[in-house]
């Protein structure tokens, strides 16, 4: 196959992804995920090197906004709010699980927006089944980590006899795990017919008929909200609380900025005026992006010249967001978390686009949900750094604390820290008495959309 390009320098991949995103907006042919795994029926593998699939791709782009665009994503506010609540509250009772509160309550938001119900507990089908998909889907990503991506790598492997070639099987394998999740997605989607609200999955079925939506591209649709915004927010709000533990230093100016914009009898909304907290929540998405190597690659539709060089039409496009997030010359000690980045203040360095960062990808594949993301991110951090000090968890029988390696993460394209161990401690006692007056109210309101799924992913294999 063509070769791989990576870009790691900020101003040169938005002038290739960004400013020129007409030309590479598309996928490079991938065996594994854009063919062999029925992915064309997938808006995030789709192709656009003609003038049926650039238009295809357009209407799937636009019934996606119509989920979680910037404008829709508003109308979320109010359960996202209530479930944000719920994250804390279950914080003060069981602070030891964080991370599956975490998973929990990014997967209900997500849950709530595309059928109408939402997700009480940690064992639900679609946190225990669907997040390990995503992040199986990730591991595969892996240059050379696993068969079906050595195939992407050379093509020429899967002519091979079945007898002497096991990634085959293991493509069978993952094909099949594909269609069962395929079923089971559309089969939710079904389900959520009869919820008494609006949500995502209604909205497709009205659609799809004027555009002739198969039902892998329904089943696609809905699935595709729990890539953007489950596993991913999840995974970005435990390296949160691993950058609370490990820069304590970083903590003091939040704190102060809560107590006199939010003060300890509520807890911060996304109306209240909080600089330095949404700078600290920035700096979570550039310190440790999930798609540590910008998600899947993008490739020109036509041939190219970019700084003398010729980059011939399907060519991989890989954007590295690690390193351009990690140059010194954008980010001096890149290694340090440090929020005053996103501030006007000397540790500012020039960077493109308003966000300051490149973690949601580039152009017109850039990441769906990065609005629904943001806004969760954002409220979540707030809601952290005004309800808790996150301290060192201490050994029970040595008595010492507990260090936090920064740099132990999953191996993927997308990342997560491994388990570690942290101390929840409420910052004050009217703090405390407002999380619980809070959460308890909250779960009432979010009551309505309790409903139990009555699929399993197993069942549909």
């Amino acid at each position: 196959r063509r070769p791989t390009i990576w870009i790691n320098d900020a101003w040169a991949a938005d002038e290739i992804l960004v400013k020129r995103s007409n030309i590479y907006n598309s996928r490079p042919h991938m065996l594994m995920f854009g063919e062999l795994m029925n992915g064309q029926d997938n808006l995030i593998h789709k192709y656009t090197y003609t003038n049926e699939q650039r238009e295809r791709f357009r209407v799937l782009r636009k019934i996606t906004h119509h989920g979680v665009g910037i404008q829709q994503v508003q109308q979320y506010r109010e359960f996202q709010d209530d479930e944000n609540k719920v994250v804390v509250y279950d914080l003060l009772k069981t602070p030891e699980l964080f991370a599956s509160h975490f998973e929990r309550y990014a997967a209900s938001v997500v849950s709530i927006v595309g059928f109408g119900r939402r997700i009480s507990n940690s064992q639900d089908t679609l946190i225990t089944e669907v997040i390990a998909q995503m992040q199986h889907a990730a591991h595969l990503a892996v240059v050379a980590k696993d068969w079906p991506r050595i195939i992407e790598t050379f093509p020429w492997l899967v002519k091979l006899p079945r007898s002497i070639a096991p990634w085959l099987r293991n493509v069978k394998q993952s094909s099949k795990t594909k269609f069962g999740r395929d079923a089971f997605f559309y089969a939710l989607a079904e389900e959520a017919q009869d919820a008494p609200d609006e949500n995502y999955a209604k909205f497709l079925f009205r659609e799809a008929p004027q555009h002739k939506l198969s039902s892998g591209e329904v089943s696609s649709l809905v699935s595709n909200l729990f890539g953007a915004g489950a596993d991913t927010s999840s995974s970005t709000l435990i390296t949160a609380v691993m950058a609370m533990r490990a820069f304590p230093e970083t903590l003091k100016p939040a704190w102060d900025e809560l107590d006199r914009v939010v003060g300890h009898s509520r807890s911060p909304t996304l109306d209240d005026e909080l600089s330095y907290v949404r700078a600290f929540a920035k700096e979570v998405f550039r310190w440790r992006s999930v798609a540590v190597v910008g998600g899947k690659p993008h490739a020109p539709t036509q041939d190219d010249y970019w700084n003398g060089y010729y980059i011939p039409k399907g060519t991989w496009i890989q954007g590295n967001v690690w390193a351009i997030h990690h140059n010194e010359r954008e980010f001096p000690d890149p290694d340090r978390f440090n929020p005053r980045r996103f501030l006007d203040t000397e540790d500012r360095r020039p960077f493109p686009g308003e966000r300051g960062y490149m973690t949601f990808g580039w152009g017109r594949r850039s990441c769906a949900g990065q609005a629904l993301a943001e806004q969760g991110t954002h409220l979540s951090v707030a809601r952290l750094l005004w309800a808790y000090r996150v301290e060192p968890a201490v050994d029970e029988k040595t008595g010492k604390e507990i260090p936090v390696d920064i740099w132990s993460y999953t191996n993927g394209s997308n990342w997560r820290p491994q388990p570690f161990k942290v101390k929840f401690a409420p910052r004050s006692e009217g703090i405390k008495k407002t999380i619980l007056r809070e959460g308890e109210e909250a779960l009432m309101r979010l009551a309505k959309y309790d409903r139990q799924a009555k699929y399993m992913l197993d069942s549909k294999k």
